[in-house]
């Protein structure tokens, strides 16, 4: 009676062990999204995620861009926009497939994706986006209005860059080329030397190679320019990330508190019931041990109390 006592009172002592366990595990964090983790956290498992937000400027969640807009330049300035946005979703596919729609409605196009499945701490299979956009210029402000609507927005940055003087020096320099090439063409047809003609064609192709070069560099401003860039980074959550104000009241702090004490307590309780069926098989194999060597234990003790009976038994003969 007493070995199986401690049959159980060992399997109790695992199962407890098991819960204690399991409910530090979801207090340090297990879970993403849990107790206020943000998004940027998942940059230790999630490749292409920013660590940090972009030496340029950063922007609270909900604060707009504000005097960003790429109208703000002079009359004919050359603007190049870059944003990036950090999302979490609960709903991945929904939230990407609206996405694409968005970028579909603006006249914009994908210029690169990519989309997987990152394993969380506490085995959890999360999915993971990043997308590069290229926006029109002129719809970029109403496309980053909906877009932060899409889903909880983490975080958002904004750079604007103002090329302008940039772009006139490459293009003075184009003039300058296209001149120089022009006058040795005049030269080429004038010249008479065969020394004169390789020295000309030599100048000539190097001249021409910096042309094309200068040209091709027009032609990614151009680029540049004309579409903005907008980097969406979108993490699937199993609850969102929610801030507490600095001037929130006594009541609102208490309400936040005793609505995440539920959910972690709730997912404490889901992991403890998973992490128990992995340990069944080697609770069944420890129960049936322990019954083993409690018949075992007991065999013995009747084998040693009947011989101790026994050998009682023989001294009194013995006696008489």
């Amino acid at each position: 009676m007493k070995s199986r006592k401690k049959i159980f009172m060992g399997i109790g002592s695992v199962l407890l062990l098991t819960f204690v366990g399991v409910f530090i595990f979801t207090l340090l964090g297990g879970n993403p999204g849990m107790l206020g983790k943000s998004t940027n956290d998942t940059a230790e498992y999630a490749p292409g995620y920013p660590a940090e937000a972009p030496a340029e400027e950063s922007l609270a969640p909900g604060e707009d861009f504000g005097g960003r807009d790429e109208d703000s330049g002079g009359i004919g300035d050359k603007i190049i926009g870059t944003y990036s946005m950090n999302f979490e979703t609960l709903e991945f596919m929904k939230t990407v497939t609206d996405l694409e729609a968005l970028v579909a409605k603006y006249k914009g196009y994908v210029e690169y994706s990519e989309v997987y499945n990152q394993a969380s701490n506490e085995g959890r299979i999360y999915k993971f986006a990043r997308h590069t956009l290229r926006i029109p210029k002129e719809e970029v402000m109403a496309f980053n209005a909906e877009l932060k609507l899409m889903a909880h927005l983490v975080s958002e940055n904004a750079n604007v860059q103002n090329v302008s003087k940039y772009y006139r020096d490459i293009e003075t320099r184009l003039d300058t080329l296209e001149a120089q090439r022009k006058r040795l063409n005049e030269l080429y047809e004038q010249a008479e030397r065969i020394e004169d003609i390789i020295n000309i064609e030599s100048k000539l192709n190097d001249i021409i190679y910096q042309i094309e070069s200068i040209k091709g560099e027009l032609q990614y401003l151009d680029e540049s320019i004309n579409y903005s860039t907008v980097t969406t980074y979108i993490q699937e959550v199993s609850k969102l990330t929610e801030g507490e104000s600095i001037q929130a009241s006594f009541g609102e702090r208490l309400s936040k508190a005793l609505s995440e004490s539920v959910y972690f307590f709730q997912e404490a309780m889901i992991t403890f019931f998973i992490v128990l069926i992995y340990l069944i098989p080697f609770l069944i194999v420890f129960g049936a041990l322990a019954a083993a060597g409690s018949k075992i234990m007991k065999k013995r003790r009747r084998n040693m109390n009947s011989g101790s009976t026994g050998k009682s038994q023989t001294d009194e003969h013995k006696d008489i």
